[in-house]
């Protein structure tokens, strides 16, 4: 054996017995950095938490709202700041099991209209959604306080992370419709939906398509009992995918889904031939496929 190969030989060889030894290294090292668990959140003092320095004079909290009758809201607290003598900020949080559910609450229900303070009787109403949680803000329709200090105390708020739901951005760019987006939870293509679902709009030039993405993995029952109601087509012009379930959505409207590997689920329908249709149903699998959220 030439020296040359028996150099390589022995890196070989050291590479075999030791790599085992210097991945349980690392695997000690991130331990150490990262922390074997988390520790545990202390439990929160509602009283604690403090409007521009002022301490709630009554705080209260509903862990079993029930008779609220808001789908999938786990918890209501209710707080009132005296501000100064003869002004009192009421202030509701709702707190929802994810932010699907609250974001599906605040832009469905009706009851909310962003930014714009909304008089109810003598008092006005103004509404910040943040995470899973939704704000409400009640004062005097003669009193002034602003936005910002509002915020603040919402960005102030233990837990807050703020900004748009990751899951969104995993969703084309390209060619976005402003303010055509919506969440879905109780109905989706005019059926019953299983899970939540994100969707975007898209228009270019004279072509408008849909795209929707669930929320989080769907298992394959859960995603074939919301199949078993759509109306099934037969594409023309492009290879038929097994994987891929092919559907009408009305006059004119061609749909494409799949329930992608790691359990994701992606649909994308509009008014577009089949293969038009699949090309951008290709393009949003991808991003979908590979998002880290």
């Amino acid at each position: 054996m030439t020296s040359g190969a028996y150099a390589k030989f022995r890196g070989v060889m050291f590479a075999r017995l030791f790599r085992p030894c210097l991945i349980a290294a690392f695997a000690l090292v991130a331990t150490a950095l990262c922390g074997c668990e988390e520790k545990e959140a202390p439990p929160l003092d509602p009283s604690s938490i403090l409007y521009k320095n002022i301490r709630p004079s009554h705080v209260n909290v509903n862990e079993n709202p029930v008779g609220e009758n808001i789908p999938s809201l786990v918890k209501r607290v209710d707080f009132s700041y005296p501000v100064m003598p003869g002004d009192t900020l009421d202030v509701t949080i709702l707190e929802f099991k994810s932010d699907v559910y609250a974001m599906d609450y605040y832009t469905n229900s009706g009851r909310f209209q962003g930014i714009v303070p909304i008089l109810r009787g003598s008092y006005l109403e103004q509404s910040i959604r943040s995470d899973a949680r939704i704000f409400i803000f009640r004062h005097d329709s003669f009193r002034r306080y602003e936005r910002s200090d509002l915020e603040q105390y919402v960005r102030g708020f233990p837990g807050y992370r703020g900004g748009f739901p990751q899951e969104f951005l995993s969703l084309p760019f390209e060619h976005r419709e402003a303010g055509r987006t919506s969440i879905q939870t109780k109905n989706f293509l005019g059926v019953k939906s299983y899970f939540p679902v994100l969707v975007q709009s898209y228009r270019d030039a004279n072509l408008q398509w849909n795209v929707a993405r669930s929320w989080e993995q769907v298992d394959a029952e859960t995603f074939d009992r919301w199949v078993a109601q759509l109306k099934k087509a037969e594409p023309k012009g492009v290879v038929r995918d097994v994987e891929n379930i092919y559907f009408g959505v009305g006059e004119g409207v061609n749909g494409i889904a799949s329930r992608l590997p790691g359990g994701r689920v992606v649909v994308v329908w509009g008014y577009l031939g089949w293969f038009d249709l699949e090309r951008r149903f290709f393009t949003a699998s991808d991003r979908i496929y590979e998002a880290r959220y």
